[in-house]
């Protein structure tokens, strides 16, 4: 009689352990360096369809409501932050330091993000109207994933931008994309992962760790994001139909998991990382066809603007030293200077 192997047994007990081990420590990581006050306000509350403005101010984030207009004797320039597609609120959190370090004036768009990406595109453009209102003549955008498509969608449309460079009166210097998806993903049938991850993040920072987050939909829209998301979706179609304003200098920044030196001697091999491109958006659709500033990293979706919280964690557990800054943020911060 054959005895069974218990060679896949020790594997998936290893593999269990190893997972085991992972979510432990994100959970440590993230119960033991809980977000500001002021974001916890931010990712706990319920956004309205037109979305909200936030300034960043001395480390915190700061409602529209408390801000306070700058003189306009001494105008600061200006950079206007769009996250993308279920994001818990943490991808500015090395970004707007740097900026505001920089001596930017900060601010970001916050929307339901599982709404259709034109609802928010709409309710960026009211945001826009109600910073011309506060004095605000130029400024320039940098967006992550599905923030660039609200972006250009906002920037181009007829209804709105228009392709006219300018945006409720207010003239738009220069959009920086980070890991944009202008072609889509198919990666956006699977959002639901996306999904779960935003809600653990905000039942974390929760007070009394809340349980409803995880029952509670209504507050994130209908889910068309995800739709919109699709390659060759309607959206996409005639996004993409649709001339970039050529006053508006636009950078894409592509990220790449594999380092592209170890699949130089292999184009298919090579031709396969492409694909993969951040682990979320391929290296083609990050790659905006009119784009001619495109630069190349090696990073993830989110690494390359945020350190990711298993190596805090980590280095934290076994008192290493911080962190190496995201490369993104050198280089929205080259640009942002540039002539």
């Amino acid at each position: 009689m054959n005895r069974p192997s218990t060679g896949s047994s020790h594997a998936s007990d290893l593999m269990a352990l190893t997972i085991g081990a992972l979510g432990a420590l994100c959970i440590w990581y993230a119960t033991t360096h809980a977000p500001a006050p002021a974001l916890q306000t931010s990712i706990n509350s319920t956004l309205p369809q037109e979305g909200e403005l936030r300034w960043f101010d001395t480390n915190r984030w700061i409602n529209e409501r408390a801000f306070t207009t700058p003189s306009a004797t001494t105008p600061t320039p200006t950079v206007l932050l769009i996250h993308g597609l279920d994001e818990p609120g943490g991808i500015w959190d090395d970004t707007a330091p740097a900026l505001d370090h920089a001596g930017y004036q900060v601010i970001r768009f916050d929307y339901p993000n599982d709404q259709a990406i034109h609802a928010s595109s709409e309710g960026l453009h009211t945001a826009f109207t109600r910073l011309a209102e506060q004095g605000v003549t130029n400024l320039s955008i940098v967006a992550h994933s599905m923030g660039g498509l609200i972006a250009r969608d906002t920037l181009t449309h007829p209804d709105m931008g228009n392709s006219t460079g300018q945006i409720a009166s207010i003239t738009i210097n220069k959009l920086i994309l980070a890991g944009t998806p202008n072609e889509g993903s198919p990666l956006a049938k699977l959002r639901a992962i996306g999904d779960l991850r935003e809600r653990v993040y905000k039942w974390i920072a929760s007070d009394d760790l809340d349980p409803t987050i995880f029952t509670t939909l209504s507050d994130d829209g209908d889910g068309q994001a995800g739709v919109d998301l699709l390659p060759e979706s309607d959206f996409l179609i005639a996004l993409n139909s649709r001339p970039m304003p050529g006053s508006v200098k636009t950078t894409c920044i592509v990220a790449r998991i594999v380092d592209p030196l170890t699949t130089a001697a292999n184009p298919k091999l090579d031709q396969a990382a492409n694909t993969l491109g951040d682990g979320v958006v391929s290296v083609e659709s990050a790659t905006l066809d009119s784009c001619t500033d495109i630069v190349h990293l090696t990073a993830n979706h989110r690494s390359m603007l945020r350190t990711i919280i298993l190596e805090e964690g980590w280095r934290s557990m076994v008192g290493s030293a911080d962190a190496p800054e995201p490369q993104a943020i050198q280089i929205i911060l080259d640009r942002l200077s540039s002539d």
